[in-house]
């Protein structure tokens, strides 16, 4: 009985550990897919420059909200 409480702990350690290794991952990936959407933007209707930066802020709080529901999942995590 003591066995499987101690490899339900193991297994919630991997679990946290995992799920904070993803955080530079989103962080990274929310402003790099606004720029990759400006990009195609740019190239098929000539947008301005502008609307990169909206786009890439918009990438940027996206990754900022995913981290933070990342970040209670794994203070859930018992």
């Amino acid at each position: 009985m003591a066995d499987a409480g101690k490899k339900r702990e193991v297994y919630n350690w991997i679990k946290v550990g995992s799920l904070l290794s993803l955080i530079p991952f989103v962080l990274a990936c929310g402003p790099l897919m606004g720029y990759i959407a400006f990009d195609y933007l740019r190239n098929s209707f000539g947008a301005p420059l502008y609307v990169s930066y909206i786009l890439i802020t918009v990438g940027f709080v996206a990754s900022v909200r995913e981290t933070i529901r990342i970040i209670r999942i794994t203070l859930r995590t018992k």
